[in-house]
């Protein structure tokens, strides 16, 4: 594995940071950057769609191998269980409380055996938690009207297609399209091209990179075109992984878990991976978008990894240079001869060693507090999705969470602060500044009390962890007809 490449040595860099306090300067300073960061300028995604949001100099950190870690023996993803929306729905249509386990599926039967653990926290989820929600929405639920609208009209666009195997679905359309693949120049050309497209289409980051088939699901999710119960033949014309995708509203996205919302980039970036797919259709290549939120065939993560995007954080969402962990992804596969980018190492493993803001900030204990562990053969943070996803019911407004994008340091506006504070971590040989920086997190970015983000029925406060935008806020705008008491 090629090494980084620092600007500093250890010693030039301690002398030219005074241990990173000449960089971090002081109080005054930090609360200078929190005004500029108020700044709508700085809200990285939203200024361009020429790709000069994508600023970062990756170039510099290229690394031979990727930051993940591969340490025994892998296995794919089965959909069917180990995608929680997928089971749930299967699980809720199946489950008899006087049958119990003897009620469901062998598939279903058979991952609750093995996990015993996710059988409980989704029966406390349908039994618990569903109920004390439902009863918490109609007395609370008034405040977050304006949150859902938004919510709601932002999602309204959820492009549908690939209901048929990739053979029918993935290619030109052989009445209507090309019949044969233009000619093109060169791969180095052509990825020019498909950047300058992606950032045409709407996406602020894009990437390319080789698709690696463990990355493929083994099982796929139901209504996009394949036999859920036969094991999916990774097709042979995914061969690239392109990469786009959007930020999330910053101002709401800092008021999660109650008044942000996914559906606003979600919908931005499906409309993105469907423009890029019917592009290279257009070209005479095969093209497969997979979108968020359930209509993937893939895991994301180590795809974003392998473009180039960023690296994966404690908390497994991957953290970029440019938008921190605040990027909702699509992928779209393809055949189209490309020149790949490579992985990048800007300091994000050795920062998450020691920050553990999102496991202190999570509500649920989702995000563990301890070091990596072999997941299937990669060493990595675990999470627990059941605890993570328990959590989505146990507040209001807006379904989900977020709060472990929006507490991550790496997710802030780009004003100067944030800048020089990603240059100074990504070139820190030395670890100095990571714990630094931690505490002027902490400092100027209180959080609430992790149990304050409950709804009251589970001893919570419907906390968020910053206001609401003006233009969120219910009873500026709706006379409510109850008031709560």
């Amino acid at each position: 594995m090629k090494k980084k490449t620092f600007n500093f040595h250890r010693r030039q860099f301690l002398k030219a940071t005074g241990a990173a306090s000449a960089v971090l300067g002081g109080t005054g300073i930090g609360l200078f950057g929190i005004r500029s960061g108020k700044d709508p300028m700085t809200y990285s995604g939203t200024e361009s769609l020429q790709g000069m949001t994508q600023n970062f100099n990756r170039s510099k950190y290229e690394v031979d191998t990727p930051t993940y870690k591969k340490v025994g023996e892998t296995s794919r993803i089965d959909a069917r269980t180990e995608v929680i929306f997928a089971r749930m729905p299967r699980f809720g249509q199946q489950w008899d409380d006087e049958k119990g386990l003897d009620s469901l599926d062998p598939i279903l039967k058979k991952y609750y055996q093995d996990h015993p653990e996710d059988l409980e926290l989704d029966l406390h989820l349908r039994k618990e938690i569903f109920p004390k929600m439902r009863q918490d929405k109609k007395k609370y639920g008034d405040e977050f009207i304006l949150a859902e609208a938004w919510s709601n009209a932002m999602g309204a666009v959820w492009p549908r297609g690939y209901n048929k195997p990739p053979e029918e679905t993935d290619f030109p359309h052989p009445k209507y399209g090309r019949k044969q693949p233009l000619e093109l120049e060169s791969p180095e050309m052509t990825a020019k091209l498909i950047k300058k497209m992606g950032h045409e289409f709407g996406s602020t980051l894009v990437g390319i990179c080789k698709l690696n088939p463990e990355w493929v699901y083994k099982h796929p999710m139901r209504g996009r075109g394949f036999d859920t119960e036969a094991p999916l033949d990774v097709p042979s014309h995914w061969e690239y992984a392109i990469v786009v995708g959007t930020p999330m509203e910053w101002d709401a996205f800092y008021a999660n878990p109650n008044y942000g919302t996914s559906h606003d980039s979600y919908a931005k970036s499906r409309i993105v991976a469907y423009r890029m797919a019917a592009f290279i259709k257009e070209l005479g290549y095969a093209a497969r978008a997979h979108t968020p939120g359930t209509d993937y065939d893939l895991v994301v993560p180590p795809i974003l990894i392998d473009a180039g995007i960023g690296e994966q954080g404690r908390h497994s969402v991957v953290i970029t240079p440019e938008l921190g962990s605040n990027f909702r992804p699509a992928i779209i596969t393809t055949n189209i001869p490309m020149a790949v980018d490579k992985p990048i190492d800007f300091g994000v493993q050795d920062f998450c060693k020691t920050c553990k803001i999102c496991a202190e900030q999570c509500p649920s204990g989702a995000i563990t507090m301890g070091d990596k562990e072999n997941i299937k053969g990669y060493k990595r943070y675990a999470l627990n999705v059941s605890k993570c996803h328990n959590f989505w019911y146990s507040n209001l407004g807006n379904i989900g969470c977020r709060l472990c994008v929006a507490v991550c340091p790496y997710s802030r506006k780009s004003n100067w602060l944030h800048k020089t504070a990603l240059q100074v971590t990504a070139n820190d040989p030395t670890g100095i500044t990571h714990s630094t920086l931690t505490e002027m997190q902490k400092r100027f970015y209180p959080a609430p009390d992790v149990k304050d983000y409950y709804i009251p029925s589970l001893g919570g406060k419907n906390a968020s962890y910053r206001k609401p935008p003006w233009w969120l806020r219910t009873r500026d705008f709706i006379k409510l007809k109850k008031e709560q008491s």
